[in-house]
């Protein structure tokens, strides 16, 4: 278990995870997935440390994801439950992620369980994501509650817990101190201002303690993916300012560094 963990984060104990798992539930396809291994081949040259992918994805894509690590989006409906962390191994994952929904009332917590369950047993890494009351619920995206199910969702046997950036990094460090386990922020949907994402990722890691994010479509769907891509990194890895990422995002756009930057990542987790 500590082999892979090590594996799927960075030398730094931080990490940029590229979610590429959408085409699993999507209603609609996207350029960034249409072209997804060429799309994974830019991501990782520009700095991704890991890609979150669906079972699928990592089956057809290996070449594509490189020596990046994989963390396996898994299906926790009964009874595919009962064989999804070892499905995720013999497919070549690192480690496995599944949603969870407390405050919800359905069984995802007890599936999550399940997950846990078996990942310890095989000594596989889990990333948990946790959204209190499903999608639906907007009234439960306070900071208390975002919390509060950060820990319910760590307490299953989670590693890793991925949720929502609660707006503030004063608050946003109450909910790293409660969940007990390291945090990486969601990227949510999509949105336009390339500042702005950067100054959530900026406050939520170097400010309140968070270990990373994984961003999807904000990187993705962007007009420019290295760019973005690589101004993140800085920011998660070197603590960089909104304004020297967006300057340093630059590099790639224009093709400097990229590969260099990828061939760093690949060393610093040998």
């Amino acid at each position: 278990m500590k082999r892979r963990l090590r594996r799927v984060m960075a030398a730094d104990g931080r990490i940029l995870i590229a979610a590429m798992d959408h085409p699993s539930f999507r209603d609609s396809p996207h350029e960034g997935l249409a072209a997804y291994g060429r799309t994974c081949e830019i991501l990782r040259a520009s700095g991704a440390d890991a890609f979150l992918a669906p079972i699928g994805s990592i089956k057809r894509f290996a070449d594509a994801f490189g020596p990046a690590p994989i963390i396996a989006s898994v299906d926790t409906s009964p009874p595919i439950v009962e064989r999804a962390v070892e499905r995720a191994l013999a497919v070549g994952a690192d480690a496995v992620k599944c949603m969870v929904y407390p405050f919800s009332g359905d069984d995802s917590i007890g599936r999550a369980q399940r997950i846990a369950a078996d990942a310890d047993r095989l000594g596989v890494p889990f990333l948990a994501e946790a959204i209190p009351g499903g999608f639906s619920r907007g009234d439960l995206r306070t900071p208390d509650a975002i919390a509060a199910g950060a820990r319910i969702v760590a307490e299953t046997g989670a590693d890793l817990i991925k949720t929502f950036y609660t707006g503030d990094p004063d608050s946003m460090r109450r909910v790293v101190e409660y969940a007990a386990v390291p945090v990486v922020i969601l990227g949510g949907s999509r949105r336009d201002d390339l500042r702005g994402l950067l100054q959530s990722v900026y406050d939520a890691v170097v400010l309140a303690g968070c270990v990373g994010a994984a961003i999807g479509t904000n990187i993705w769907d962007a007009p420019d993916p290295a760019a973005v891509t690589r101004a993140l990194w800085h920011v998660i890895h070197r603590q960089a300012t909104v304004e020297e990422a967006l300057e340093l995002g630059a590099d790639a756009r224009a093709g400097r560094s990229t590969t260099a930057q990828a061939e760093g990542a690949a060393q610093s987790r040998s």
